[in-house]
């Protein structure tokens, strides 16, 4: 009926008219004109599929844009031809339905139809959710385009999942959905598994959009990939619409952090408050009565015994405790890797009253933002780096100012200029902490030159390859590895003899860094630092002047060389000298910052992977890594799967 269309017409000329009034162009883009000369890498045919309306967004060629507003609804005049075909076809659809698909072209996850305008205007102007469609997929030319490379990632994604919609932001997304959801990009998914996803991703849609997500700054499925992170593996993924909003609610603080542009505040510093070890006690009797001890249950993913990084945090915590007295008690739990092990812990420190919950590596912080999101009545801390969340507050040390001393050193000690330096895994701020020696080292000698191998990478003889390189100072790992007790670690001299020199250790003091948050705990500092960073994910990234990490020097030092350590370390706790300010020159020199500058922000230097002049050797390719090194990447890595983070 012409009544039909002429509601139509006027909600699509309303659009029209908005859309001028602010500026924006109003009718529908053309696809000819977005890819210009450039025909794309290829076309590949996709098949008949159902597709989601909103990713309906123009047409294939500029012929018929001018009659549809930017959302396909007619504005020509209703005595015209395309009027009366319009009404026919909306007549059709609501008594019978239209059948025939609509030939569309698909370009970066958006459609534009080459046959069938008429047929989604009509579908539009009823607010149908999908329509049937021809599609042949315009592949993008390779390039290093972020959005590019999400995209090629989606088309695997697509190929074992045939879902559209998902427009991820960050590389490796496609492959945390998958491995999430217990399946991968490689094998197609069981047909029930993709309809599932694809009406969990719906529901979740219309709850996200119904809390005003929209006006977030992410994706929806950047969105969507938080609520599957944290819902994979405690039930059903999919649930009815009202516990969907249940669950959407509980989780906005993550999406809303994780939307912002500055999305962590880094707290450099220990507030000075922290000194008090207990609250102050109102009322007549704050004297006679003793204030309830802190409950602090540490849940490790691994055992001291096998884990020298378990080892450094449970030492830290006995120490903690000693110190605190009765002001706190603390429990520990080993081997909590698996989800089922690490929901078994919480739940029982959780039914003992435990007031914070403490994980100690990140690769448990994905376990901890679920938890943390279901239970906001405890306090959940997780030692990582560069992760953003409402319900967990992170924190790491700046040992990049301790790697700063230990390189000045090594070049002080290398006759021939050259050093060593056994990294662990590429994750955030490990790669700040290789630049740091670096730098440290071609401060002192600027002839010196840092052969960088990585410990986590597998099928090459890292021992061996020193040798070849005549590297005769080593900077090890930071502490003793227990599985192989001869590794060397620390900063080491290596004789022509075979003999080993421990010159100097790097020191991360776990029982100095609990303490000062449990002091923060109970002086009620912690709370008000929410307060203070509204919106925002809280990181303690303390250094040298907090006493969370220092260098120790070995007996054996020469003077000269003790003297020269404890100058740059002065220079650096009195803020005279830093690691990443000035110029900085990475590989094949290239400028990172000209002379003068100022020195990088926090963020910059947690998710640094540039590799500094002076630095002989790269980031390691993901497939390289060892499986638990891979574990470690897939959490808070600054590589990605898929991709080499730095050329050979």
């Amino acid at each position: 009926m012409i009544e039909d269309y002429r509601k139509a017409c006027k909600r699509g000329r309303r659009e029209v008219s908005d859309a001028v009034a602010h500026g924006r162009y109003p009718y529908l883009p053309a696809l000819d004109d977005i890819l210009g000369d450039s025909r794309g890498a290829g076309e590949i045919p996709v098949g008949v599929r159902e597709i989601p309306m909103e990713l309906v967004v123009g047409t294939k060629t500029r012929g018929r844009s001018n009659v549809f507003s930017s959302s396909f609804l007619p504005i020509a005049d209703e005595d015209t031809e395309f009027a009366t075909k319009w009404s026919r076809l909306y007549d059709a659809q609501t008594s019978e339905g239209i059948r025939d698909p609509v030939v569309v072209y698909e370009y970066l996850q958006r459609f534009y139809v080459q046959e069938g305008n008429k047929r989604v205007s009509v579908l539009r102007s009823l607010d149908a959710p999908t329509i049937m469609a021809s599609i042949t997929r315009i592949m993008p030319q390779p390039s290093d385009d972020l959005a590019i490379r999400c995209y090629y990632e989606f088309t695997r994604l697509y190929q074992v999942a045939p879902i559209y919609g998902l427009v991820f932001s960050e590389e490796g997304s496609c492959e945390k959905l998958a491995s999430l959801l217990g399946q991968t990009l490689d094998e197609p998914w069981p047909e029930d598994k993709v309809r599932s996803l694809k009406a969990t991703y719906h529901e979740f849609v219309k709850s996200y959009r119904a809390r005003g997500g929209h006006m977030l700054n992410q994706t929806e499925a950047d969105a969507f990939l938080l609520y599957v992170k944290a819902y994979a593996t405690s039930g059903p993924l999919g649930v009815i619409p009202r516990e969907m909003d249940r669950r959407v609610a509980r989780l906005w603080g993550e999406l809303v952090v994780a939307a912002q542009d500055d999305a962590i505040a880094y707290i450099e510093n220990p507030s000075e408050q922290h000194g008090k070890v207990l609250p102050v006690m109102k009322g007549a009797a704050r004297g006679l009565l003793r204030p309830k001890p802190l409950r602090v249950a540490f849940v490790y993913d691994r055992d001291p015994a096998t884990s020298g990084w378990t080892a450094l945090h449970e030492r830290g915590r006995l120490d903690m405790q000693q110190r605190l007295g009765d002001t706190v008690q603390t429990t520990a739990t080993f081997g909590c890797a698996s989800d089922e092990a690490f929901d078994k812990a919480v739940a029982a420190a959780l039914a003992d009253s435990a007031d914070v919950v403490v994980t100690a590596s990140p690769r448990q912080m994905d376990q901890t933002r679920r938890v943390a999101v279901a239970h906001p009545e405890a306090i959940f801390i997780n030692c990582a780096l560069n992760q953003t969340s409402s319900a967990v507050r992170t924190f790491h040390a700046r040992m990049y100012e301790v790697k700063f001393l230990m390189g000045a050193l090594a070049a002080g000690m290398a006759a021939n200029h050259r050093v060593g330096y056994l990294a662990s895994s590429p994750i955030f701020g490990s790669v700040a902490e290789v630049n740091a020696f670096a730098i440290g080292a071609s401060m002192v000698d600027p002839y010196c030159t840092v052969y960088l191998k990585w410990a986590s990478a597998e099928g090459y003889d890292w021992r061996r390859e020193l040798v070849e390189d005549d590297v005769r100072v080593l900077a090890g790992r930071d502490y003793p590895n227990p599985r192989d007790p001869d590794e060397p670690f620390g900063l080491t001299c290596l004789h022509s003899s075979g003999k080993k020199e421990h010159v100097a250790t790097p020191v991360w003091d776990w029982s100095r860094y609990y303490e000062l948050i449990v002091r923060s705990i109970q002086d009620d500092r912690w709370r008000r630092e929410a307060s203070e960073h509204r919106n925002r994910a809280l990181n303690y990234w303390w250094g040298m002047n907090a006493g969370v990490v220092r260098l120790e020097l070995g007996e054996g030092l020469a003077a000269g060389q003790r003297r020269m350590v404890q100058v740059v370390e002065r220079a650096v706790l009195e803020g005279r000298l830093h690691p990443f300010e000035g110029m900085l020159v990475a590989q094949k020199g290239e400028v990172v910052r000209p002379d003068g500058s100022p020195r990088l922000t926090h963020e910059e230097i947690a998710s640094m992977r540039w590799l500094n002049e002076n630095v002989v050797g790269r980031l390691p390719k993901s497939w390289e890594l060892s499986p638990q090194a891979a574990s470690d990447v897939a959490t808070s890595g600054v590589i990605t799967a898929e991709t080499d983070a730095a050329e050979d």
